[in-house]
């Protein structure tokens, strides 16, 4: 791009830019700078010279130190050096009109050759900025013709933060690197401020050097445990306890009654001082809300849990989620923020899950009470009794509704008939499907399309075109323009009676960001009525996004909690014994529920596990006890568990398999928990019927580069002219398998996933490693093909995990990887309810490998 762009778009005689005309040239080094824009939509120019001009991209979100993130870095026209002296406000009406910050500058080093990296669409360089430092990559993507999309990502190094550390770090830096201003005090005119020479910096000493070095990295090993335990708390209690919407509150002195309250719903984690707060789909937003982290770290307790919900207060004590919106926005006033504690889950060791509700808050009021936790900290009171009272008071008051615990219930994660929630209005969550244009050319844009999922696909809901200030619909459309996508979201007969010409004015976009809207009530074609937004969900998922209608409170059970008689469970003639005993407190499974599962989920599992020898994780006093392997028959596991004895290498071996499903429920009666079957049955052991990779990811590793290894590796085997299924393995990463004819033996089927792996590896050494060896895992996606090999196993399909929750390995359609945001993230209530909307995804035919 040339510098005759750059003058084209401007009038010198307007603007203070400086003209193309004006040399600039740093004496030492290529300069790199950012420069806060606020035009049309705020965003960040990114600028390096080259060939002496700035290369330029403007990056809508801002740079972010996390590795984890992909900023969207749209390349504009070269700039001149001189510009990156410039700081000041282009008129309105000039192109970019709006106010330009300095907001760090610095030096940059290129890895390779600029000119090849740009030609390739790759620069890797490092920053030695004020702000920004260390390594960086430009990468760019496949887009159209008009812009040219690239992502600027921190690359891993010692500059770079982890998740939840970087919340915060743009609005922490929002005045001027040189003169020291804020965006406010540039538009205003204001004088910059007097810039100090620094002092130059004493010698240091190679001993003093050393030891500087020593006190910045070590950590104390207090502090190194206070981290281990708090991980481990957040690992032990991921979910939240939802709410079933209903028509109204139920009666009976057994209902305690609260207010709803409009804002994040958080679970705060407690650990020698030491505070982490993780919303309902374990994002750490622990930066987001300070003075809540500062009064929980001051409480009276070792460790605990606390589920709550952050808000902020009107003058009249009502919460508003606009105002926490407004609040946790730029410029906005955090230290309005305040929490209400409503239920304990874990205190001084201790799980209090299994305790009656009423026990749970004694406790809860207890600690907060003797911490003295003070205004940011607050206890959420209630009523017993007399909810249709407390229903119509709220609704007087403006308040969003109440909600409805049964008194004597324990805490049980996911949604549950023993806690009940009723509205004054109607209001709920949407998925963003598409965007229009204003009409007045006043406000960024005119309306949101909105959808919800139903059955196998979205449903148009309707569009909302009120409820948007001047900067919240500007900032809307900057998160909406990185995820346009070319073709509708929906095609016009499922648009009711859209027209044609405003359908073709549609700006459609991937449907994954989340915005809350009231409304008086839904049409009969499943449409909002009087819609008004709210604002955005960043804590939830869109596949939870379903059309939210109350249930009328009849239908709810008197007593709707488990109370199983270990005597009467019977289970396709096999008694299962000590059904209520709780096998993972996450979720308060218990073991009834486990053989239940298994007896419904049998015709999906068997197909791929009968027949097939088996290792089984069997922990007898449930997850998070101990829990052994066992391979072979033993004792104990009922008639329909039968023993395959076999030689391999001169050696005897006996394993254990099942037929039917009395075999699994057998199997599962002795304490299975985790079922992991051989890659070949016992009628042909020396042949595999399956083709097995595992992606594992290091744990620095984000989903999303999961998510793009399974892609990849999908297309390289289609390369190969062979069809591959997706299972989500219910743990870290994600299993690409291949169904074999069984006309390959295992040393041939081992070769041949060796040789893909590796060939992942040669073409990205970067991003994958195909070594056992935990030291070159490190940031890395560990292709392990070595489950293809005699004797190895996989976790079967639709088993559960002995892990916190019971979460389930499910196989899934390739078009529903774009929305899994977890390896994990389904539960075995989640896979009943799938299964009964929904037939489970077609596998591929047996295969046979090509020639390597």
């Amino acid at each position: 791009m040339a510098l005759e762009e750059y003058k084209r778009k401007r009038d010198f005689k307007k603007t203070a830019e400086p003209p193309p005309s004006r040399i600039s040239v740093r004496k030492e080094g290529l300069s790199y700078l950012i420069q806060k824009h606020d035009a049309t939509r705020l965003h960040y120019d990114f600028r390096l010279e080259w060939d002496g001009v700035l290369l330029s991209w403007a990056v809508t979100k801002g740079p972010s130190v996390n590795p984890a993130d992909k900023r969207l870095a749209v390349r504009t026209e070269d700039h001149p050096l001189s510009y990156g002296s410039f700081e000041g406000t282009i008129p309105k009406g000039q192109y970019g009109g709006g106010t330009v910050m300095l907001w760090d500058e610095g030096t940059w080093e290129p890895k390779d050759d600029p000119r090849a990296g740009l030609k390739k669409g790759h620069l890797s360089f490092t920053l030695h900025g004020d702000r920004l430092k260390g390594s960086w990559d430009l990468i760019r993507m496949h887009g159209d013709d008009k812009r040219e999309n690239w992502l600027l990502i921190k690359a891993k190094d010692g500059e770079a933060r982890n998740n939840g550390k970087t919340d915060g770090f743009l609005d922490d830096l929002d005045y001027s690197v040189t003169s020291g201003r804020s965006m406010n005090a540039i538009a205003a005119g204001e004088k910059p401020a007097k810039r100090s020479t620094p002092a130059k910096p004493e010698k240091t000493t190679k001993a003093q050097a050393a030891k500087n070095a020593t006190a910045k990295t070590a950590v104390p090993k207090t502090a190194a445990a206070t981290q281990k335990n708090l991980a481990a708390l957040v690992k032990r209690y991921p979910a939240v306890q939802l709410a079933t919407l209903v028509d109204a509150p139920p009666e009976g002195e057994q209902w305690l009654h609260e207010v709803k309250f409009d804002g994040y719903r958080l679970l705060g984690f407690l650990s020698n001082g030491e505070v982490t707060l993780r919303t309902r789909n374990g994002l750490d937003w622990t930066s987001k809300f300070a003075a809540v982290t500062t009064t929980l770290a001051g409480l009276k307790a070792k460790n605990a849990v606390i589920d709550m919900e952050a808000v902020v207060l009107d003058e009249n004590g009502k919460s508003g989620f606009q105002a926490l919106q407004a609040a946790l926005g730029e410029g906005g006033s955090r230290d309005r923020i305040v929490a209400y504690a409503f239920d304990l889950l874990h205190l001084d060791g201790q799980s209090l899950i299994p305790l009656k509700l009423t026990e749970r808050k004694d406790k809860l009021e207890t600690l907060l009470t003797k911490s003295k936790s003070g205004p940011s900290l607050l206890f959420s009171s209630h009523v017993a009794g007399r909810g249709a009272e407390m229903l119509t008071k709220a609704c007087k008051l403006g308040l969003e509704g109440v909600v409805s615990k049964r008194a004597d219930a324990p805490y049980t994660a996911g949604r549950e008939k023993n806690f009940l929630k009723a509205k004054c209005s109607q209001r709920q969550e949407f998925i963003v499907i598409g965007y229009s244009d204003s009409k007045s050319g006043g406000r960024a844009l005119g309306a949101l399309y909105l959808g919800y999922h139903r059955g196998n696909g979205l449903t148009f809901a309707g569009k909302v075109g009120t409820g948007f200030t001047m900067k919240s619909a500007r900032a809307l459309t900057e998160k909406l323009e990185p995820l346009a996508v070319d073709k509708p979201v929906l095609g016009r007969a499922a648009m009711g009676n859209t027209g044609a010409g405003e359908f073709n004015s549609i700006h459609w976009v991937k449907p994954v960001l989340l915005c809350e809207v009231t409304f008086t009530e839904w049409t009969e074609d499943g449409h909002v009525r009087h819609p008004s937004f709210q604002g955005l969900r960043e804590d939830k998922k869109a596949a939870e996004v379903k059309m939210e209608k109350a249930e009328p409170i009849k239908n709810v059970p008197k007593a709707s909690l488990k109370s199983p008689d270990s005597k009467k469970l019977m289970l396709e003639g096999i008694t299962i014994t000590h059904p209520e005993r709780v096998i993972s407190e996450t979720g308060n499974v218990t073991k009834g529920e486990l053989a239940e599962y298994h007896a419904v989920v049998a015709p999906y599992m068997l197909p791929g596990l009968s027949r097939h020898p088996l290792s089984l994780l069997r922990c007898p006093s449930g997850i998070g006890n101990q829990c052994f392997f066992q391979r072979n028959p033993g004792r104990g596991l009922g008639a329909d568990v039968k023993p395959f004895k076999f030689k391999h290498k001169g050696k005897n071996y006996e394993y254990l398999y099942i037929e039917d499903v009395k075999g699994l429920i057998e199997i599962i009666q002795m304490g299975a928990i985790e079922i992991h079957p051989w890659g070949a049955s016992v009628d042909d052991i020396d042949h595999p019927d399956r083709l097995i990779f595992d992606l594992d990811p290091a744990p620095d590793i984000s989903f999303d580069a999961v998510r793009l290894a399974a892609k990849d590796l999908r297309q390289r085997l289609q390369q190969k002219g062979l069809e591959s299924m997706l299972k989500c393995t219910g743990g870290k990463g994600l299993h690409v398998t291949v169904p074999l004819a069984k006309k390959d033996d295992w040393a041939s089927v081992k070769a041949f996933a060796s040789a893909v792996a590796h060939e992942m590896v040669t073409d990205v050494p970067t991003a994958y490693v195909a070594t056992m060896t935990k030291a070159k895992r490190n940031g890395k996606i560990f292709i392990d093909f070595f489950r293809n090999d005699y004797t190895a196993t996989a976790i079967a399909d639709y088993a559960v995990r002995a892990r916190p929750g019971a979460p389930v390995a499910l196989p899934l359609s390739w078009k529903e990887l774009d929305d899994l945001e977890s390896a994990s993230q389904f539960t075995m209530k989640d896979v009943l309810a799938r299964l009964k909307r929904k037939k489970p995804p077609a596998l591929p035919g047996p295969q046979r490998l090509p020639k390597l």
